[in-house]
């Protein structure tokens, strides 16, 4: 069975230094980094000797533990057809940007992983270091047992959910090449606590009602949600709600009815949703990337946005020390929050019903914008061999395939990957059943998700993007937590990026 290893924060790692985090620093793997080529199942069928696959992943706890049994089983299926495979999942710590910097902090040394789970930006670094390996030998393997399943790149057939698909196509030394998998798939939502919210909704003609049951809030636009959000403020000395025979009363303590939990996302999206010129970066045909987030639009989305906020119609967490909403749904201080679909039961309470629906759109424009997110299984080569890579791909056809995406999905409220597993009798049956009491969350989030599939986004990736993205939450910290301007914001923005020799440009 595989060693599941307590991976550190990234901080730890600076102190004590990449090599004495993980075991592969220590000696490394026989024949590291050495050039690739395809072996047959045979090659690596019956060794005495475990193929250890190192694996970094930067889940936390509640769905390492729904990881850990899928590669149990795999490493079990694998015994059974003569293949000797360990692996050693390791959870990084400080999330998918400290997995990264883990990562461009041991390379020199070979303290890397095998596989490992990341962005596209991020595999554009790893491109630039010369250490991801492009994945199209394995997918394109005459052995249909090497293969990638549903995929036929001569015919066109591919099972993965298209958009998936295409954020992994990335420019590799001139060339399109398939550098990562999809595997955990999210978008954002909106989640509220309609046994309070619905009743204002209704009354404002929003949703319908039969009987004692309230229709779905369908299409919310931000200006809805500001309505609600004001009805709560005027209202919550006295504004109550009741909940399976109970009732319960608005927080004193309330200051903000509405929270946003990603500072990136938001400006991203709501550039996008302002149209125009409301971009963020931009890449040209050889892939180079330029930063373009100070425009008209965006400084115009933001001014918006912060006067919404200096009335307290909404606010982001961190504006009260906090990293996500759901802390002040749950202590009856805030009613909608706008997040990840994979954090959905961290929403739950048993004092209210929650709902959920897309995200809000701007309600004059023709632009509508929901980010796409979620990680993709991608190989490195600095301190894997041949052996190691077949085995880890082994490993990523096992998670992707149509039953066990779907089952990750389930269990997790992430997205399944491929179009199959979505439309199967099975899947199908759990996402009608929200009122299902252990999958009925996970469900709302899923179906909330796709309500928005066609307004699906994501940016190119480029070297250096992943940083882009870190200061974008500062700037929007800047603006939203600090009071700067957007003209004293983004200036600081541009300057932190310039000294990092990241182009910008002014719109």
């Amino acid at each position: 069975m595989k060693k599941k290893i307590l991976g550190t924060a990234i901080l730890l790692a600076s102190m004590l230094g990449v090599a004495s985090l993980t075991s592969c620093g220590r000696g490394g793997v026989e024949n590291a980094g050495e050039a690739f080529k395809l072996l047959s199942l045979d090659d690596i069928k019956g060794t005495e000797e475990p193929i250890v696959v190192e694996f970094w992943h930067s889940f936390g706890h509640n769905i390492t533990q729904e990881l850990d049994p899928l590669i149990d089983s795999f490493e079990e299926e694998m015994q059974k057809q003569g293949f000797n495979i360990q692996v050693k999942a390791t959870a990084t710590g400080g999330g998918y940007d400290g997995l990264r910097e883990r990562v461009n902090l041991g390379t020199r040394s070979k303290s890397i992983p095998t596989l490992l789970l990341g962005y596209p930006d991020h595999f554009a670094d790893y491109i630039a270091n010369d250490i991801l390996l492009p994945l199209d030998d394995f997918v394109n393997a005459s052995d249909e047992n090497i293969a990638l399943e549903g995929v036929n790149l001569e015919t066109g057939e591919n099972d993965f959910i298209p958009s998936y698909w295409a954020e992994n196509q990335l420019t590799v030394k001139g060339e399109t090449k398939i550098c990562g998998i999809p595997f955990n798939k999210s978008t954002e939502i909106m989640v509220y606590n309609a046994s309070l919210v619905d009743p204002i909704l209704y009354e404002k003609g929003y949703i319908t009602k039969e009987g004692n049951t309230y229709g779905a809030w369908e299409n919310p636009t931000w200006d809805q949600v500001w309505e609600v959000s004001m009805y709560i403020l005027d209202n919550k000395n006295n504004l109550t709600w009741t909940y399976n025979g109970a009732t319960y009363n608005v927080s004193s303590e309330t200051e903000y009815p509405v929270y946003v939990d990603s500072e990136a996302n938001f400006f991203i999206t709501v550039g996008r949703q302002w149209g125009g010129d409301g971009l963020y970066t931009v890449v040209d045909s050889n892939g180079e990337g330029t930063v373009v987030s100070n425009n008209a639009t965006n400084k115009t989305a933001m001014e918006y946005f912060y006067q919404k906020a200096q009335s307290k119609l909404f606010q982001f967490p961190q504006k009260k020390s906090q990293s996500y909403g759901s802390n002040f749904l749950n202590n009856e201080q805030a009613f909608i929050s706008i997040g990840s679909t994979a954090g959905i039961n961290n929403n739950a309470s048993k004092k209210y019903e929650l709902k959920a629906a897309g995200i809000p759109q701007k309600a004059d424009s023709s632009t509508k914008a929901v980010i796409q997110q979620g990680t993709n299984l991608a190989i490195l080569t600095a301190n894997s061999n041949n052996k190691t890579r077949l085995a880890a791909w082994l490993l990523i056809k096992y998670l992707t395939n149509t039953e066990n995406t779907a089952t990750f999905s389930r269990n997790t409220g992430y997205l399944p990957v491929r179009t199959s597993a979505l439309e199967s009798d099975s899947y199908q049956q759990f996402l009608a059943n929200e009122n299902d009491p252990f999958e009925g969350y996970v469900a709302k989030a899923i179906n909330a998700a796709f309500s928005q599939k066609d307004f699906f986004y994501t940016d190119p990736a480029f070297t250096g993007s992943s940083i882009v993205r870190d200061y974008t939450n500062t700037l929007v910290q800047d603006i939203f937590i600090y009071d700067k301007s957007f003209d004293s914001a983004i200036k600081s923005f541009y300057a932190n990026l310039e000294q990092l020799d990241i182009k910008t440009a002014t719109k």
